[in-house]
């Protein structure tokens, strides 16, 4: 990491686990970072109020799933339980230092009152997790807690977003939608993969509600996988996608007739939001991910005609996590006539920085979490198989 969200404890003081999950979380918690950074900078052009922005969701988010991980996996800890915990808590608490710190180096007319209203959501969430009861919660009281979760990221963002002063409340509600039906998806994608440990912490999901039947009574984690996966369960989950991905590619598009900056503009501010991206919350260096030769495949592609950079852009696109797989289709919340007119007319120097980095970050949360619905099923399948 060039430039990371705060300074880590020595290698021999943290467990090589926990610096990896620590690791996960910045490259997951960093992809709203990088949304706050984006709009922001269109507006302000000042890359150091970006950053500073964009690093509180990143580390709140660290803060959070480490504490969360802290009481949800306690329990299956073996060996030295207590050392565990403690890494866990102190990482948290320390990611969380560095919020206050950025917070504090802020100038004094960005009012930070609504984000703080926001952490308080979150704390409230996490208290609030086993308050539905799974053999009693319908499909439509697991969805508003879905919404819940992860909307309160989603407005966490957007309030940063809109402490800079420059976005009409017309253009932050609709910045706030697109973010709420990505954080959806997301967290129903994970909700599936986490389904076993769910079922058995007694915990209500939009997975658990579309089954017809009590996944409690199963005697294994492979037998709560298998009894899922035959039943209608994930033909009803991709029909729920369906509609949220249409709502998203109408927030996309709704979004866009809002903004009246040129093409050029956003993506300069695009790319300098990746860079901040792999600089500072991504562990993996681009060229670990993005090979030498794939980078200067794009380049080429990018050089070339206009059917060329089209094709590159939407293959680019489609691997980023709010992708999804329908009917053999490719299915993104923007429109492939609307990319291939963006991407016609744009420099070819940032825009293909830009399409390297996007297949950076495509790549990364791959590796760090479930980014569709068919991965998922199919990440709960492989478990399956291997606890039988």
């Amino acid at each position: 990491m060039n430039q990371p969200l705060f300074s880590l404890p020595a290698e021999r003081a943290l467990s090589p686990t926990v610096r990896t999950k620590y690791e996960a979380y910045a490259a997951q918690g960093g992809l709203l970072g990088a949304f706050t950074y984006a709009a922001v900078v269109l507006e302000t052009d000042d890359d150091d109020l970006a950053a500073t922005l964009a690093s509180i969701p990143t580390a709140l988010f660290v803060t959070s799933s480490l504490h969360d991980d802290a009481i949800d996996e306690s329990d299956d800890w073996t060996g030295n339980r207590k050392q565990r915990m403690n890494e866990h808590v102190t990482l948290g608490d320390l990611a969380f230092t560095s919020v206050l710190e950025a917070a504090n180096s802020l100038p004094h007319e960005i009012d930070l009152s609504p984000i703080l209203e926001t952490v308080r959501q979150i704390g409230r969430g996490q208290l609030g997790e086993e308050t539905l009861e799974p053999s009693t919660a319908t499909l439509e009281d697991a969805i508003a807690r879905v919404d819940e979760r992860g909307s309160v990221w989603a407005d966490l963002a957007v309030s940063l977003i809109g402490a800079v002063d420059s976005y009409s409340d017309n253009q932050l509600e609709r910045l706030r939608t697109v973010t709420r039906d990505a954080m959806f998806v997301l967290t129903v994608v994970d909700d599936v993969e986490d389904l076993p440990e769910d079922v058995a912490n007694g915990v209500a999901s939009v997975p658990t509600a579309l089954y017809d039947g009590d996944l409690s009574t199963c005697d294994s984690p492979a037998a709560i996988a298998d009894s899922f996966l035959a039943s209608d369960a994930p033909r009803r989950l991709e029909a729920l996608f369906d509609d949220r991905r249409a709502a998203l590619e109408t927030g996309v598009h709704d979004l866009g007739e809002t903004t009246d900056r040129p093409n050029a503009a956003i993506l300069d501010a695009v790319q300098r939001a990746l860079t901040w991206y792999c600089e500072s919350a991504c562990s993996i260096p681009v060229a670990q991910s993005v090979p030498p030769t794939r980078q200067r495949e794009i380049r080429t592609q990018v050089a070339g005609d206009e059917r060329m950079r089209r094709r590159v852009a939407e293959r680019v696109v489609a691997d980023l996590p709010f992708g999804a797989v329908a009917d053999s289709e490719t299915v993104t919340a923007i429109d492939p006539e609307t990319l291939a007119d963006v991407v016609a007319d744009l420099p070819a120097d940032p825009l293909a920085d830009v399409l390297v980095a996007l297949t950076h970050v495509g790549t990364v949360a791959d590796g760090v979490m479930s980014t569709s619905l068919e991965e998922a099923l199919a990440t709960l399948e492989r478990r399956a198989a291997t606890t039988a």
